[in-house]
């Protein structure tokens, strides 16, 4: 609406201009056109630069999510740092448990991403979205024509993972994995894997605690 209103005036800011003889009330209607003309021009930069009237709707969704590595005692999510900052990872997970590929969640310039510790024996992961919306029917009937509404501002996922799961970059998982082969063949090393597989028929949950636990430490020890 708020074009169309900008088009009618411009037009009668000429209309006047050409057809009204009376100085006076040609001055008074050109001006008075290209009052609504400015103030409209000034209203549709308010409204895509600023987003004038609209406001910030925030909404909040948890999504369970699922081990990257198939049926081990443990959960494991994946992450790869990007950019030259190194703040925002791609995370790598499942979201379904009998899915056959993994997910790759990719950031982008509008999303950022954490990582946060949580109880029990379940990962989720946790997208709180802020997008512009017109504060009324109003404002929407003004600047609709612009098709901004609902647009994103800021997306936060924040990826819940608990005690029962490793947490790991991929270069991490890749040295995890080497430093366990090179264990494979110790006595202590295989000891303790049959104590944890035994635990595991009556306690998965402490199996699982126990063998993330004991990952995290090798890998501080390497």
């Amino acid at each position: 609406m708020i074009i169309f209103i900008l088009f009618i005036f411009v037009i009668l800011a000429f209309v006047s201009l050409m057809m009204i003889q009376d100085p006076k009330k040609r001055i008074l209607a050109v001006a008075g056109s290209m009052f609504v003309v400015v103030a409209s021009v000034l209203l549709v930069i308010g409204n895509m630069h600023d987003h004038f009237g609209m406001k910030v709707k925030t909404t909040t969704t948890k999504q369970q999510i699922y081990s990257v590595q198939g049926q081990n005692t443990y959960g494991m999510l994946s992450f790869q740092t990007v950019g030259t900052s190194g703040k925002e990872k791609i995370f790598i997970y499942r979201d379904q448990a009998n899915s056959k590929t993994a997910t790759v969640a990719k950031p982008d310039l509008k999303t950022s991403t954490a990582l946060q510790d949580i109880q029990g024996n379940q990962a989720f992961k946790v997208t709180k979205t802020q997008r512009y919306v017109y504060r009324n029917g109003f404002y929407q009937f003004l600047f609709g024509i612009a098709d901004n509404n609902n647009e994103l501002k800021h997306s936060q996922v924040t990826y819940q993972v608990p005690p029962t799961w490793l947490a790991l970059s991929v270069q991490e998982s890749e040295r995890l994995k080497g430093l366990i082969t090179n264990l494979a063949t110790q006595a202590d090393f295989i000891e303790w894997l049959q104590q944890v597989k035994a635990q595991a028929q009556d306690d998965p949950d402490g199996a699982a605690r126990a063998t993330v636990q004991h990952y995290r430490d090798i890998l501080s020890a390497s």
